[in-house]
């Protein structure tokens, strides 16, 4: 009964954290370059159940248990699915381990069998996944090669034999529970936002994957962010929208000379003056990078980005085009978001219906079973 009100509650706390991620969203729908948040919502640890007897002992093994099956990945990974009808695969992360009748699973760096989620962009990520476990609670790093599961739980990998990985049912063993779902983190959607004309020379939009380098003023602390609404302060100096310096690909500066008229932005990012006489002179060049382990971003405040804790970025060539012009509109639909809470309210309301009806049945019990 008790379980009841956990897994109900747990439900409540994870619609209220949806809610309140949702309505950030709503909130920053007209913010320049604002990149949506996403909730990932974890399960509890799937637990066995037992009978509360003395029956010790396996079922068992029966023929044709495990479906596997490999898909190759647009990435160049493979995917594997792995479904059985009897017995437990065990997982394991950071809350423990857990046992599950099916899963997709993903060799990572280390070439151990992990489980997967999609990116924004559909890109297979590992980082965050289970680990596949054998029977004796090792994880399992498997060589290259088509996988597959015999009969009797034993994996191999391009025919060679590596782990047994099917835990067989006990003879009392009555399945899994779990205690519902949390929070497990917020991860960022950077897709691309719509581009907003704005006529005016200072403002730069991005096209594709990557960010502006912003230095924070008074520190050594860089920044990334895409939004584009450039300035120039007294000295020339050319400053984002919170008077924070935009870098150059040699990390500097780029200040506009006195004589200029016009300043140009290439579609590379390269920096141009027009000066009163028609000539053109470069001044400079954007620094401009995409970031391959975006799931290591975090933000940081007013369209900032960062990376968590000491992480590294792992910078890459940004490969689309400056428009200059232009703004980026966030990437957040307001439909979808609207629809999303109305989903969450209603499921919020359900949940407290469920405690109530818990809270009357030990009411009951507490008092009416009593008297007898």
């Amino acid at each position: 009964m008790f379980r009841g009100i956990y897994t109900a509650a747990n439900a409540m706390l994870t619609k209220q954290n949806r809610i309140e991620t949702i309505s950030n969203n709503i909130a920053n729908v007209d913010t320049t370059g604002f990149k949506k948040d996403v909730d990932v919502i974890e399960a509890f640890s799937e637990k066995l159940l037992y009978k509360r007897e003395n029956n010790e002992g396996y079922l068992r093994a029966f023929p044709n248990r495990a479906k596997v099956s490999n898909k190759q990945l647009r990435d160049g990974n493979t995917r594997i699915d792995i479904d059985i009808t009897r017995g437990y695969l065990q997982l394991e992360d950071k809350n423990g381990n857990s046992y599950h009748k099916s899963a997709s699973l993903v060799r990572d760096e280390e070439g151990y069998l992990r489980t997967v989620y999609r990116e924004y962009n559909s890109d297979v990520i590992t980082k965050f996944g289970a680990y596949l476990l054998d029977v004796d609670g090792n994880k399992i790093n498997v060589p290259q090669g088509e996988i597959a599961i015999d009969s009797l739980g034993n994996l191999t990998a391009g025919g060679t034999a590596v782990a047994k990985v099917i835990i067989p049912e006990a003879r009392k063993s009555i399945g899994t529970i779990n205690s519902g779902a949390l929070r497990d983190r917020v991860m960022i959607n950077f897709n691309q936002g719509s581009q907003e004309r704005t006529e005016n020379p200072m403002h730069i939009s991005l096209e594709g994957e990557g960010f502006f380098k912003i230095r924070i003023n008074g520190t050594d602390s860089i920044k990334y962010s895409r939004s584009g609404a450039f300035t120039m302060d007294e000295n020339r100096v050319i400053k984002d929208y919170l008077n924070n310096t935009v870098l150059s690909e040699d990390n500097n500066q780029i200040t506009v000379p006195e004589n200029s008229k016009l300043v140009e932005f290439k579609r590379d990012g390269s920096v141009y003056s027009l000066n009163n006489d028609g000539q053109r002179e470069q001044i400079g060049k954007l620094a401009l990078v995409d970031i391959t382990n975006k799931e290591d971003m975090q933000k940081y405040g007013h369209s900032y980005m960062q990376m968590i804790g000491n992480t590294q970025p792992q910078e890459k060539a940004f490969e689309g085009k400056v428009l200059q012009g232009y703004l980026e509109r966030s990437n957040v639909n307001t439909i979808d978001e609207m629809v999303d809470m109305i989903e969450m309210f209603r499921g919020f309301e359900s949940d407290q219906k469920v405690i109530n009806s818990y809270d009357q049945i030990m009411q009951k019990a507490a008092n009416e079973i009593g008297k007898i």
